[in-house]
C-alpha cells in the first residue's frame, strides 16, 4: 500500500503540492484530475524522486519511508512511472534494456506479441525514431516484466492514436488487480475506460474532492471552477 500524508513539493522555492493525503491499496485505480498547473504531474515526479523536486511529508510504500529513498531505491521499492513523453536511449537496444528487468526470454517474447511490437523491435535502440504509440507500448512491456507495486501513469494518451490507447486501457483492465494504480489525465473518457476505484479532484496542490466515476459526469458539464 501507498500512503502519503500532508506531503508538500516545492519546485525552486514555488510550492506546488500543499498537504496532499492519498491511500493506494493493491487492485484500486486511483484517477487524478484536475485544471492545469493544479499539481497532478508534480505529484507523480516528486513520488518517483525526480531531482528539483523537494517534498517533505510522510510517504510509505508497504511501510517503507519512500522520501529517504533515491530514485533507484524507490524502483526497486516498487514505484514505476510512464511519462508523459517516453525518452530515447541511444546506444542501448530494446532487447539490453528489457533484460535488466526479467531473464525470463519466454515471457518477455509473449509480451512483446501481445503489445503487437514489430518484429525488429530487439535490435533497435531503445525509442529512437519511435513514434508516440511505440514509446508506450516500450513502457508497458517494461511494466509487465518489472511487476511493480504502484504504478503511476502520467498523462497516459499524450500522443496516442485510438490503437494505442485502446492497447494501453486493455493492459491497464487486465493487470488492475495486480498493482496499485495512480492515472493522470484531461482526458475523462480514457478514464471512464479504466473505470477508477476513485476520482480525485485536485486544486492548488490539494485534493479537494474524491469520488466514483460519476465525478467526470459532472466535470464534463461543469469544469472544474463550478464543481
Amino acid at each position: 500500500m501507498l500512503e502519503i500524508k500532508n506531503l508538500e513539493v516545492q519546485i525552486q522555492d514555488k510550492k506546488i503540492i500543499d498537504g496532499l493525503d492519498l491511500k493506494v491499496n493493491k487492485g484500486e485505480v486511483h484517477a487524478i484530475i484536475g485544471p492545469n498547473g493544479c499539481g497532478k504531474s508534480t505529484l507523480a515526479n516528486a513520488l518517483v524522486g525526480k531531482n528539483d523536486y523537494e517534498a517533505k511529508g510522510i510517504v510509505t510504500l508497504n511501510g517503507e519511508d519512500i522520501l529517504a529513498m533515491d530514485v533507484t531505491e524507490r524502483a526497486k521499492a516498487g514505484l514505476f512511472m510512464s511519462f508523459q513523453t517516453p525518452p530515447s536511449i541511444p546506444g542501448i537496444t530494446n532487447y539490453k534494456l528489457v533484460q535488466h528487468y526479467s531473464t525470463k526470454v519466454q515471457k518477455y517474447k509473449q509480451d512483446i506479441t501481445k503489445l503487437n511490437l514489430k518484429d525488429d523491435w530487439a535490435s533497435r535502440e531503445f525509442n529512437e525514431g519511435a513514434s508516440g504509440g511505440e514509446r508506450k507500448k516500450n513502457e508497458l512491456l517494461q511494466l509487465l516484466q518489472a511487476k511493480p507495486e504502484i504504478v503511476l501513469l502520467d498523462e497516459v494518451d499524450t500522443g496516442l492514436d485510438v490503437d494505442a490507447l485502446q492497447m494501453v486501457t486493455k493492459i491497464v483492465n487486465e493487470y488492475k488487480s495486480k498493482y496499485g494504480w495512480i492515472v493522470i489525465s484531461h482526458n475523462t473518457k480514457i478514464l471512464r475506460d479504466l473505470n477508477p476505484t476513485f476520482v480525485h479532484i485536485i486544486t492548488n496542490g490539494k485534493i479537494v474532492e474524491t469520488s466514483g466515476i460519476e465525478l467526470l459526469d459532472r466535470i464534463d458539464k461543469q469544469g472544474f471552477a463550478n464543481g
